[in-house]
């Protein structure tokens, strides 16, 4: 049985009424602001909505990859053009996330998905402590004495001096596991991948977003392409969503930019939390499908 599907649906459309698009729209282009803000697609929150109107689960995971590439495209010219797209990260992070993100939504009917749904559900959580984590550090800094010090590779807001060779395997190795999850699911996860560039290659958030944004728009691609060659996606569900999304997206990536780190990671780490119980819920409803 397909991930998230149900027996005897119509896989074609998600057949939304007039009043549901407009309602949509709102919703994608109120959440675009705060994905091109943060660099992560928030399609985690988009795809409980699409399945809260009873939509097909199947199709809504096909259509939710397709908008969040819409959006995540459209944000990622302003996070470009700052300079906060890190070219080295995005390779090594990016390109296994974009194998795994294509074989999952390829095979995506091969797996259960509230064993995926409890897997994202407890990386988020930790993930979000973590995170909270770290930006009660940033938030202290300013209180803490000015110690004259050599840099060391944390004080790279880049990330690329975290790159050790034996750290290299690792990070690819999770972004392939991140990637099969998301393209499974329909999900572009980049709340998973943007605690690996904070926590372990120490970026700095802003740099982080826009790295995070850039790999998030190349995995959902190929995860939704996954998905279409099994006709998974609803082109007017997408069309309206993936355009007021667009404009989100933009108008949020502009304002990235011009946000202290501790910020960033305190909407980084609510946005986590808040994002938690959803998908929680969502486990426990699919299991033991």
């Amino acid at each position: 049985m397909p991930l998230l599907a149900v027996p005897g649906a119509d896989l074609a459309s998600l057949d939304a009424s007039v009043v549901e698009l407009i309602f949509l729209g709102i919703f994608a282009f109120l959440i675009g602001i705060f994905a091109g803000m943060t660099g992560i697609a928030l399609g985690i929150i988009r795809l409980p909505i699409l399945l809260a109107f009873g939509f097909n689960p199947a199709v809504s995971a096909g259509t939710n990859l397709g908008v969040s590439v819409l959006g995540g495209a459209t944000a990622a010219w302003p996070h470009w053009r700052g300079g906060r797209v890190v070219i080295r990260v995005l390779l090594i992070v990016g390109i296994p996330a974009v194998a795994g993100s294509f074989l999952g939504g390829l095979f995506a009917n091969d797996v259960k998905s509230w064993i995926l749904l409890a897997v994202i559900a407890t990386i988020l959580g930790i993930s979000g402590l973590t995170t909270y984590r770290q930006w009660w550090n940033a938030a202290r800094s300013p209180l803490r004495p000015v110690r004259h010090r050599p840099p060391t590779p944390s004080d790279d807001p880049t990330g690329i001096s975290n790159l050790r060779p034996g750290r290299v395997a690792v990070d690819s190795g999770i972004g392939v596991v991140i990637g099969l999850i998301g393209g499974a699911a329909g999900l572009v996860l980049g709340s998973l991948r943007m605690p690996l560039l904070l926590n372990v290659l120490r970026m700095d958030p802003r740099y982080a977003a826009g790295t995070n944004n850039a790999i998030g728009v190349f995995a959902g691609t190929f995860g939704f392409v996954g998905h279409a060659l099994n006709s998974n996606f609803d082109i007017p569900v997408m069309a309206v969503m993936g355009a007021a999304g667009m404009v989100g997206s933009y108008i949020g990536a502009t304002q990235t930019g011009r946000m202290g780190p501790a910020m960033m990671r305190l909407i980084i780490a609510i946005m986590l939390t808040a994002v938690t119980p959803i998908v929680i819920i969502r486990a426990v409803i699919e299991f033991p499908n």
